[in-house]
């Protein structure tokens, strides 16, 4: 061993300072926010950290054989990167194809907001590291061991791939790979086989109400107070009149990302085609019914297109994803709904929260840790059931709180309204030892809840006697896009009728 260290000893040294150097300016910034208090998860970040950085070093390697390549590329790399950082280090952003967009986008006098002294000097600082990154790269020889060296940072490429499939953007959520595929989505927009809108000539004859779509982020039916749940998770929402909950509504889809496309169009979750869909929102855009998305999370790929059908677009946080610390709380998209709800007008308003996403500590303020002792360390494994089911349901009491608040500012309303909250799916919660989601028969029972106004119940008594009668029935998430289109009673649109939770065959 010593004997081949003193042998590759220049190589093997330069490359371990241009990784550590490398690590320090990008990619240790991805970590720093990270909640970490205790010695275990601290040791298994760090083992974190060195992967994505060992993985990474082998791109490194690669551009060091070429010296023109090393100075254009690594240089160019290095910059951009490390700029990315300052920020991250700064204001905790996320890499993303929004983030991008924005840039991109910024105007001028924005842009120099953003020039200050700490910011200049740090570029001062990458590019004195660069200079000297240069200096030492011109006294060894690249290629020395390169029969030896290459094939090992192959190899380092393929572990990147092996972990990263085996738990989902575990490494592409970090920083400088995160970089790489914020691009891609950003340049490779995904085409979703949307159908043309369609055209009505008679655009009066429907119903008029206002409907609020909630959707909300890993909420299970099962912890739900109203539900027969041991802890009182709804306080608030357990003594609404006018107000159901619906027990049994099932999902295959247990990620967001293929749980949207499904909700928000004619798509069947039990459909593996990829023929053209309709977005419901374009159904009321036909009928010049105002559209508005108000968001807290960046919207992904899978459902962009989507969501961009609606006339109006707002995502409060939006250079922030929820792999995030420090995200907006979801009371923010009120202040937001407050400003675009019209009381005068018929309208189908969507409201994304950020809910019960991981980590559940972010998702809501100190008023509401009621169960206690809470999660204090973002690595699982060093953490008691206890505490991630008492921080989860401490999620459920903020959203409580929410939808009580939304529905009283809905009350005053006087054109029968009527709110839809439906979550994406469900959590894992220690089932089978699995947490989280994507996995598991514990997230196929996502929460959903209807309240409805008393002029709704006036005029609409047809549709109030349907959903009593509908909220024992076995569902899936396919009811949100027919129940919608069905509250507006138009003979233009074809739709089942039967999936509708307002209506029921006499």
């Amino acid at each position: 061993m010593k004997q081949f260290i003193n042998k590759y000893k220049e190589i093997i040294i330069f490359n371990l300072v241009v990784n550590i150097i490398f690590a320090l300016f990008v990619t240790l910034s991805s970590y720093y926010y990270i909640p970490l208090n205790n010695l275990k998860g601290k040791l298994m970040y760090f083992l974190h950290l060195c992967i994505v950085q060992g993985t990474f070093a082998s791109i490194i390697y690669f551009l060091t054989l070429s010296r023109v390549i090393f100075k254009v590329v690594f240089s160019t790399l290095f910059i951009i990167l490390s700029v990315v950082g300052y920020w991250t280090y700064s204001i905790n952003i996320s890499m993303s194809s929004a983030l991008i967009d924005a840039s991109v986008t910024t105007k001028p006098y924005i842009i120099k907001d953003l020039i200050t002294v700490q910011f200049i000097l740090f570029l001062v600082c990458s590019t004195i590291v660069l200079w000297g990154i240069h200096k030492y790269y011109k006294s060894i020889k690249p290629k020395q061991g390169i029969k030896l060296f290459f094939p090992l940072s192959c190899l380092l490429l393929v572990l990147y791939f092996l972990v990263n499939n085996e738990r989902t953007r575990s490494l592409e959520s970090k920083l400088p790979y995160s970089f790489f595929y914020a691009l891609n989505e950003y340049f490779i927009k995904v085409d979703i086989p949307l159908k043309q809108t369609i055209k009505i000539t008679d655009t009066k004859n429907f119903n008029k109400l206002n409907i609020v779509f909630v959707l909300g982020e890993s909420l299970r039916a099962d912890h739900l107070g109203l539900n027969g749940y041991n802890r009182e998770t709804t306080p608030l929402l357990s003594k609404r009149q006018n107000l159901i909950s619906f027990k049994t509504v099932y999902t295959n889809k247990t990620n967001t990302a293929l749980s949207l496309p499904c909700i928000l169009t004619d798509k069947s979750i039990y459909s593996n085609k990829n023929d053209s869909v309709r977005s419901v929102f374009s159904l009321f855009n036909a009928l010049e019914i105002p559209t508005v998305w108000i968001g807290n999370q960046l919207l992904e790929p899978s459902y962009e297109q989507i969501v961009n059908t609606n006339k109006d677009v707002v995502i409060i946080d939006k250079f922030k994803s929820y792999w995030n610390i420090g995200k907006k709380h979801d009371l923010e998209l009120l202040n937001e709904f407050n400003k675009l709800f019209k009381r005068e007008i018929n309208g189908l308003y969507t409201i994304h929260m950020i809910g019960s996403h991981w980590w559940y500590e972010d998702k809501y303020t100190d008023a509401f840790r009621k169960f206690k002792p809470v999660i204090d360390s973002k690595y699982i494994p060093s953490l008691s059931n206890e505490q991630i089911i008492n921080s989860y349901d401490n999620t459920i009491l903020y959203l409580d709180y929410f939808l009580n608040t939304l529905i009283n500012k809905l009350e005053t309303n006087n054109i029968p309204t009527v709110l839809v909250y439906l979550s994406d799916h469900g959590e894992s919660l220690g089932e089978n030892g699995k947490w989280l989601h994507s996995h598991t028969e514990a997230l196929t029972n996502p929460g959903m809840m209807v309240w409805y106004s008393n002029s709704f119940k006036t005029v609409y008594p047809n549709k109030v006697e349907a959903l009593n009668k509908n909220k024992e029935r076995e569902l899936s998430t396919d009811l949100l896009f027919h129940s919608l289109v069905d509250l507006i009673d138009n003979d233009n649109f074809n739709y089942n009728k039967e999936l509708s939770i307002f209506y029921t065959k006499n």
